[in-house]
């Protein structure tokens, strides 16, 4: 139960608002206690993908927020003491709720631009590796390949 001095922080994918707009109300209606009076809220968008051995929750940089300047640094502290890459102390909570949107949508169009392409690719007897291979080697290239777009937080949220 949410009591007096707690700091609740949400790491799930939402719309740039829910955490102040949508959450903290109901906080607030069963609780009894008051945002930044009794209690403070965080948000920091998770960032790993499930699988994946090499982009672990210490080795990617945390972008961290808070409902007041003291609960954002608590929030960034904590997340500092497990997060070897850093963090990363966004102005507001809307700005990190906004952040996690456009990583994921920039994920979802990539990889269906890319799809697109196999197909495309495939009809015209094109190897998309060996197309990924030779756009790999610019600088800049960013490398998205064919497949599905998953989860909840790709496919949904952002829209």
């Amino acid at each position: 139960m949410l009591k007096p001095g707690d700091t609740v922080i949400y790491e799930s994918t939402v719309y740039p608002g829910c955490t102040e707009e949508d959450c903290v109300p109901v906080l607030e209606q069963v609780s009894g206690l008051t945002l930044n009076r009794d209690f403070t809220v965080g948000y920091s968008p998770e960032r790993i993908n499930p699988g994946d051995k090499e982009h672990r929750l210490p080795d990617i940089v945390k972008v961290t927020s808070g409902s007041t300047p003291e609960a954002a640094e608590r929030i960034d502290a904590l997340y500092r003491r497990i997060v070897r890459a850093g963090t990363f102390r966004a102005e507001s909570i809307k700005v990190a709720e906004a952040a996690k949107v456009i990583e994921n949508t920039q994920r979802d169009l990539n990889i269906a631009l890319i799809n697109e392409l196999a197909i495309i690719f495939n009809k015209m007897d094109i190897d998309t590796g060996a197309v990924l291979a030779a756009a790999g080697t610019k600088w800049n290239f960013l490398d998205f390949r064919p497949g599905l777009v998953g989860g909840h937080c790709i496919g949904a949220d952002p829209y």
